[in-house]
């Protein structure tokens, strides 16, 4: 189907740019004539977006979204006034004409899940099976106070990690360029001596040598080669067996394995309580958080869960070879089963792992700090013992 770059004007007479398919000019008309909108100008396009005006919202936006219409919902506030409410007050463009859609659409008599699924790249999959359970349990309120509290936690694991990372990534950054800086500035000098005065020269100085030149002579095709590489490792990444690598490798791993554990448990536990604690059933619930869990590995042990409770299963019996749950999981699981508080016992092994990674991101901050510096030093000081070793040398000979 065709795709058209189109200026429509809605009802207040705004003119809005945006991406639409249709099968043909007059179709697309008459679609936006149906939804309130008037067609301007379009032409076809090769690519472009859907009903979304092109743009972006941000975690953050979303998170604030949540927190004001579950506080509007909860005050008595009608559902499609407080949407309008937040259309009116937010400053991005493109999240406040699809706020105004379904403003419209709750006008017309739709609902507010049925609505929010038209925008899958704002709404995702846990958000619009949460309101569709809260609608249909007449708790949309809680279930939007769930999900705020869902989207600050996981905000709150996604900044401690940048936070973690932030300083060891500037400080190898920085190392690296002060090597090659090494490389490239002062190592050749005393390389140009060792060439003149003839020495022997020891295998590190020969290697140093190598790179520095390769560096200085050849830095097209170390660039080049470098670059390869990354496009290699992100196309790898693309692949379903590369990302199951990644996964493996980051499972395995001393000290980060452990960290990537415990995230995974906490994401787990999170996503899982909080679509159970809206009402969402423990079949659609296991599917819908095998989609979002970001590891092939876990979505793949996790979607073996949802199959085993759909042949009649009990949860705690599916969690046998589920190898990355700890046992200590797989009991507050089994005992929340049995007593009918799975969400609540999920909610405390959820709480319980958000401050073990806390902790486990502090202590990876605090060692590789350390290692990093260890590690620098001794790649600088085989750069400077590589040159040293024929200075003691030329000295012994004049000697």
């Amino acid at each position: 189907m065709p795709k058209y770059e189109c200026e429509v004007k809605d009802s207040k007479g705004d003119i809005i740019k945006t991406t639409l398919e249709a099968p043909n000019m007059q179709e697309l008309a008459n679609r936006l004539s149906d939804k309130g909108y008037y067609l301007v100008k379009a032409k076809e396009a090769k690519s472009g977006g859907g009903f979304g005006f092109g743009g972006s919202v941000s975690k953050k936006e979303m998170m604030i979204f949540t927190v004001q219409l579950a506080t509007l919902v909860g005050a008595a506030i009608p559902l499609v006034e407080a949407v309008g409410i937040l259309a009116d007050q937010t400053q991005n463009t493109y999240f406040k004409n699809i706020l105004n859609g379904i403003g419209r659409d709750l006008q017309s008599g739709q609902s507010f899940s049925v609505s929010i699924r038209k925008f899958p790249k704002v709404f995702d999959k846990i958000y619009c099976n949460m309101c569709e359970a809260g609608e249909a349990g007449g708790m949309l309120d809680q279930v939007l106070n769930r999900l705020a509290a869902f989207a600050e936690a996981d905000a709150e694991i996604r900044g401690r990690i940048k936070g973690a990372l932030t300083m060891p990534v500037i400080q190898l950054v920085l190392a690296t360029l002060g090597v090659i800086f090494l490389l490239v500035k002062i190592f050749p000098n005393f390389s140009t001596m060792f060439k003149k005065m003839k020495v022997d020269l020891p295998k590190i100085t020969e290697i140093m040598i190598v790179m520095s030149d390769a560096l200085i002579y050849n830095y097209v095709a170390v660039g080049a080669g470098f670059l390869v590489i990354c496009v290699g490792i992100f196309f790898a990444l693309k692949t379903e067996l590369g990302r199951k690598g990644i996964a493996l490798f980051t499972l395995k791993a001393p000290i980060l394995g452990d960290l990537t554990q415990k995230i995974a448990v906490s994401r787990f536990s999170r996503t899982f309580c909080s679509l159970l604690g809206s009402g969402v059933p423990i079949l659609q619930a296991l599917q819908i958080t095998s989609s979002v869990m970001g590891n092939p590995l876990m979505e793949e042990m996790i979607a073996n869960m949802a199959i085993g409770v759909q042949q009649g299963n009990t949860l705690a019996s599916t969690l046998v070879k589920v190898t990355i749950f700890p046992p200590m999981v797989k009991k507050m699981i089994e005992v929340g089963e049995n007593t009918g508080n799975l969400d609540v016992m999920l909610t405390k092994a959820a709480d319980f792992y958000d401050r073990e990674v806390k902790e486990s991101l502090d202590g990876l901050t605090s060692a590789l700090t350390p290692i990093l510096t260890v590690v620098m030093g001794i790649i600088i000081g085989t750069i400077a013992l590589s040159v040293f070793m024929p200075l003691f040398k030329m000295t012994a000979s004049v000697k």
